[in-house]
C-alpha cells in the first residue's frame, strides 16, 4: 500500500498508535509515551522547534487523557499546530483484555479511512496535492447565540452537535470552535446547528 506524505510532523500518544499511523503516512511521526511527555522536556523543545519549522499535527485519543496531552503540547509550542480528532467509538482494541477506562477506541483501534479523514479534515498539507481553500469559519459568539453555551440546556445541545460532527464529547467551547472551523466551516456548522435545533424543538 502506498503511504501518504504530509509536511507536518504527526504526534501520537503510544507505540501502538505510532505503528498504526506509520502504516498510513510517511514523514516525521513521534509518540509522547502517554503522560511520559510531562517529564520529557527535550521532546517538548523538539516539538516546539518542529512546530516552527514545518508545523505539527496532534492526533491523540478522544478520552480525557488524550485531551490533557493535547493541551500540554499546545501550551508548550509556539509555531503551527493542527488538531486531528477521532470520533468517539466505543469498543476494545484486539490486543487488550478489557476496554479503556472510558470504553472508547483510541487511535490504534480506528479504521484506516477514519484516521486519514481526521488528518485531512485537520488541514494537513498532503505533499503532491493542491491545498484546499479553507471555508469561512465561526466564532464563540456564534455558538453562544445558537445556544451551545450559556443556557441551561447548552451542555445537551453541545453534546448533540459533537455527536453529529463525530468529535470527542469532552471538547471545550474554544476547541469546538477550532474543530468546526478546521473540518466544516460556517456552512457545515449551520447545517448541523439546524438539525440540533429541530431535535430540541421536538423535545
Amino acid at each position: 500500500m502506498e503511504k501518504y506524505r504530509i509536511k507536518e510532523a504527526i504526534i501520537v500518544e503510544g507505540k501502538y498508535d505510532l505503528h498504526k499511523v506509520k502504516s498510513l503516512f510517511e514523514g516525521i511521526i513521534l509518540a509522547t509515551d502517554g503522560f511520559g511527555i510531562y517529564k520529557k522536556t527535550d521532546l517538548l523543545r523538539h516539538l516546539d522547534a518542529l512546530s516552527r519549522e514545518r508545523g505539527i499535527l496532534i492526533l491523540t485519543d478522544g478520552d480525557s487523557a488524550g485531551g490533557r496531552i493535547r493541551s500540554l503540547i499546545k501550551s508548550r509550542v509556539s509555531g503551527k499546530v493542527l488538531n486531528a480528532y477521532i470520533p468517539d467509538v466505543y469498543g476494545k482494541e484486539k490486543r487488550k483484555a478489557s476496554p479503556s477506562a472510558e470504553g472508547k477506541l483510541g487511535v490504534e483501534g480506528m479504521k484506516d479511512e477514519v484516521i486519514l479523514e481526521a488528518v485531512r479534515r485537520a488541514g494537513a498539507t498532503f505533499l503532491g496535492e493542491d491545498a484546499p481553500v479553507p471555508p469561512p469559519g465561526i466564532t464563540r459568539l456564534d455558538l453562544y447565540e445558537d445556544g451551545f453555551f450559556g443556557r441551561e440546556d447548552s451542555a445537551s445541545r453541545r453534546k448533540e452537535l459533537l455527536a453529529l460532527a463525530s468529535l470527542p464529547e469532552r471538547l471545550n467551547v474554544s476547541s469546538l470552535v477550532e474543530a468546526i472551523n478546521c473540518f466544516f466551516g460556517k456552512e457545515g456548522y449551520q447545517s448541523m446547528r439546524d438539525q440540533v435545533q429541530k431535535k430540541f424543538e421536538i423535545i
